[in-house]
């Protein structure tokens, strides 16, 4: 579960939201001339038949349709598709599979946009694309649009696709797992608004569906039931929480919650009141409290945290021998840990969870006695030489489930397996929970802000334009007065300047780095124990003030105190490059690469991996690196210094210029002069990079400036 804004890339090009949200809210009366399908095995389809185009092909167009009338650089493109090519033999193939792609749109292709250096395919009603459809009817209310966005849905999004290139794989998984996750709230939808109609038979196949597609969502189990049995099938209704029992025992190794177990029990006596409509949805909506049931809210316990809150429950063991139960309660005990290294995390003690856990089996129960929002459980299996382990976590004021994932690994040495499985773990919940609190905290009202409600809604702003920024720093600004000791607020207001000055937006003396300096200070000294508020506050040091000892002291004992932090292990990376430690700097790069593979921000990795192969001299890497950072994020500004620099250096000058005449174009006084006055702090201890770098953006026409 990633972060949500608009600054996140996928594969090259803005998300698939964007291109979606311009689709009319209403689709039109008249069928387009061309119809491109994604939300299955792809088709392109046209009157009297479907059009065969080749595979790489497909992949172009797909993405393209996704992101509809977002421009991607053709050299993205070239990456998306041919990543493990050669750059000039990318760029070749992508012209070939263009115009195959042209003769086979016939009329039209005039809606393929090119300007020479981008694409994108154009809004028109002369091609439908079905993923843009299904967006602009799932967003509404009505029971008919809701109908027609189910039948859109023909498989998983792009079913059967398999493009071995990197870069694609990820952009389909991403896009995959958004599509998947959408299609799963809107059947639970589509089936409470068909049973409000009196269409129960409708909504039974619906809720199937989505019992089928996603078998933990326990609340989905629960809407099939109350659907079988006020629709007159008590046997069905039973046999569902059967099957029910029987999965969750298999994969998780727990019974169905109390809720459940009573809600059979009532169909089993007959005593089960008839619903208005039946098959409500138990999803929250958005902008709903954060407030526990009335049934929960007697209960004697804490009150929740004023920040996300989690206990991690005792796993069950399922490999069938008991001398593994030390092996699992380790386990649980070492995420508990790792999870407790998130400052901006609320996590409950282990003997605490533990209790709890054992005692009562309803996790809003659980949730309520222990004071938290969310609750973790999972199962371990043992077979052979291989551990599967299965976790699932909970939304504990509602009940229902958030996620859920599988993680497989080989039985060698049980400290190292342990240690292994901790940092998958953990690497993909905090990051899914940050995603989530985010999300809520932009929906809340602004009457009940909390400090840590306006460090979140910062988060997205910082770096997308000075205007942005500049509403980051007084929501910052704001949380501090709230809080005065909040260290992840005093570092994140830091980089508002870090990314005002790395941007151009600022030019290094303005009076508000400073501003920034004492806020660094301020975390270092307020957050000791505060990974994340370290690393950030390391990070924008180095580059405010070039205080490259105690930049690295924060970011060392960031990554001391939380070792599964990508973060933290990409702002060393940058650290030791500026430093000219490029083993270090590259072996820092491949532990974020690790934790945190699909990370939508991949192009600030890259973009430090770059740079520490240029420190080195590495510039054939350097610029793989730079390109990469590109095709994620086109536009990214470093990413074209480093793509035009690194081109120059190698004696490309027609792409060096390419990419310093767009980096020109999106940042006018990106000069010689500018890059001087920018890197000299950073590089003061790496004058012979820092000349290497203003060779190259010579070389690349980059003008001196004054």
């Amino acid at each position: 579960m990633a972060a949500s804004n608009s600054e996140q890339r996928n594969g090259g090009a803005v998300s698939g939201n964007a291109g979606a949200a311009r689709a009319a809210n209403r689709l039109p009366d008249m069928e387009p001339a061309l119809r491109i399908c994604l939300l299955g095995p792809f088709e392109l389809r046209r009157a009297g038949g479907t059009v065969q185009i080749p595979k790489k092909a497909q992949g172009l167009l797909s993405f393209l349709a996704v992101n509809g009338g977002q421009h991607a650089s053709r050299d993205a493109l070239s990456t998306l598709l041919w990543g493990n090519s050669g750059t000039e033999q990318a760029r070749q193939s992508l012209r070939q599979c263009l115009a195959a792609l042209r003769a086979a749109l016939g009329a039209e292709a005039v809606c393929l946009a090119s300007d020479g250096a981008t694409l994108a395919l154009t809004p028109s009603g002369a091609i439908g694309v079905d993923a843009h459809d299904f967006m602009a009817n799932c967003n509404t209310q009505s029971l008919p649009d809701l109908e027609r966005a189910a039948a859109l849905f023909r498989d998983a999004f792009l079913a059967g696709m398999h493009i071995p290139v990197e870069p694609f794989e990820r952009w389909l998984a991403i896009e995959r797992q958004r599509f998947e996750s959408m299609r799963l709230d809107l059947l639970q939808r589509l089936a409470t608004a068909q049973a409000a109609a009196g269409h129960h038979d409708k909504a039974v196949t619906a809720c199937r569906q989505l019992v089928s597609l996603d078998p933990l969502r326990e609340e989905g189990h629960r809407q099939l039931m109350t659907l079988l049995a006020t629709a007159g099938n008590r046997g069905g209704a039973l046999l569902q929480y059967e099957q029910c029992v029987e999965l969750l025992k298999d994969e998780l190794g727990i019974d169905p919650d109390p809720e459940t177990a009573r809600l059979a029990e009532a169909i089993r006596l007959g005593t089960l009141e008839k619903r208005a409509p039946a098959g409500a949805p138990v999803v929250a909506l958005p902008g709903a409290p954060d407030v526990r049931p009335a049934k929960f809210a007697e209960v004697a316990g804490p009150e929740l945290p004023d920040k996300p809150s989690i206990a991690v429950l005792p796993f069950v063991n399922l490999s069938g021998n008991a001398a593994q139960d030390y092996f699992v309660r380790g386990l649980v005990e070492d995420i508990t840990v790792a999870l407790g290294r998130e400052k901006w995390l609320f996590v409950i003690a282990s003997p605490s969870a533990f209790m709890a856990g054992d005692a009562d089996p309803d996790t809003r129960m659980v949730g309520a006695k222990l004071g938290v929002h969310y609750v973790l459980k999972g199962s371990v299996r043992i077979e052979a030489d291989q551990v599967l382990f299965v976790v699932q976590l909970i939304d504990a004021l509602r009940g229902t489930h958030v996620w859920s994932g599988r993680f497989q690994d080989q039985m060698d040495n049980i400290f190292a397996l342990q240690g292994r499985l901790t940092t998958k773990v953990a690497a993909a919940i905090a990051p899914a929970l940050m995603s989530m609190e985010v999300e809520r905290a932009l929906r809340k009202p602004t009457s009940s802000l909390t400090a840590f409600d306006l460090y979140l809604r910062a988060l997205p702003r910082f770096r997308l334009s000075l205007q942005d920024n500049e509403e980051a720093l007084a929501l910052l600004t704001e949380a501090i007065e709230l809080d005065p000791s909040y260290a992840a607020a005093h570092a994140m207001l830091a980089r508002c300047y870090q990314f005002q000055l790395m941007f151009g937006w600022r030019l290094r003396g303005d009076p508000g780095f400073a501003r920034g300096v004492r806020h660094c200070h301020e975390a270092a000294s307020a957050g000791r124990s505060d990974s994340e508020a370290l690393w950030m506050a390391g990070l924008a040091l180095v580059h405010l003030a070039g205080e490259h000892d105690f930049s690295q002291a924060l970011i060392e004992r960031s990554l001391s105190l939380n070792p599964n932090s990508a973060n933290a292990w990409t702002a060393s990376c940058l650290i030791h490059s500026y430093l000219g430690n490029t083993d270090t700097a590259i072996d820092h790069f491949q532990k974020a690469q690790r934790l945190n593979p699909l990370d939508l921000s991949q192009h600030l990795h890259w973009n430090t991996l770059a740079w520490a192969y240029l420190g080195a001299g590495r510039y054939e890497e350097a610029a793989v690196a730079a390109e990469k950072t590109l095709s994620i994020q086109p536009d990214y500004l470093p990413g074209l210094r480093l793509s035009a620099l690194t081109c120059g250096l190698l004696g490309r000058t027609d792409q060096a210029r390419a990419h310093a005449a767009k980096l020109l174009a999106k940042q006018p006084n990106s000069t010689i002069a500018w890059m001087r006055a920018f890197l000299s702090v950073p590089l003061q201890r790496n004058t012979n990079a820092l000349e290497k770098y203003l060779e190259g953006a010579r070389l690349a026409g980059v003008p001196e400036g004054s």
